[in-house]
């Protein structure tokens, strides 16, 4: 007798086709486009903080140049191919996973698991401070849902 996938596995599997393979194009594009990212980064900055000088008091304004300091140091040229590549090799391992996944391959789940990690580790050591946390939490936000998610179908791999 023939395994059939569950509809909410085949859901899942393809959920994840449509989000790893923008992750991808995104990481490529990140990665290729990381020089233009840090000028214009840099450029918004500026603009914000010549807003802030002229509306803000002398405190808020202090307050405000810091964490634009702190934006600015983590989107340099570096830093932003740095995430593309943590980016690309996560959602290429989180792809891979539910394509196994789709053929009904255990194995599939912890390749899943090992790029989900990725994803949510790598920006702790690429960005500093806040950035890296907001990051991290935006991330495994998502991750979490669909490990378990995926963790409820694991009964139907072999």
């Amino acid at each position: 007798m023939e395994n059939l996938r569950p509809t909410f596995l085949t859901v899942l599997c393809i959920l994840t086709f449509i989000g790893s393979g923008f992750g991808i194009y995104s990481a490529i594009s990140n990665y290729t486009q990381a020089g233009m990212t840090s000028e214009l980064t840099k450029d918004a900055m500026e603009q914000s903080r010549d807003q802030i000088e002229e509306s803000a008091d002398e405190k808020s304004a202090e307050i405000v140049n810091k964490m634009l300091d702190s934006v600015e140091s983590n989107l340099t040229e570096d830093k932003v191919r740095d995430g593309a590549i943590a980016s690309g090799i996560a959602n290429i391992l989180t792809l891979v996973g539910a394509v196994l996944m789709w053929g009904l391959n255990k194995k599939g789940f912890y390749l899943y698991l090992i790029g989900a990690l990725v994803s949510v580790i790598a920006p702790l050591f690429i960005y500093d401070g806040i950035l890296s946390a907001i990051a991290s939490a935006g991330i495994g936000f998502f991750s979490i849902i669909f490990c378990v998610l995926y963790f409820v179908n694991l009964k139907h791999l072999r």
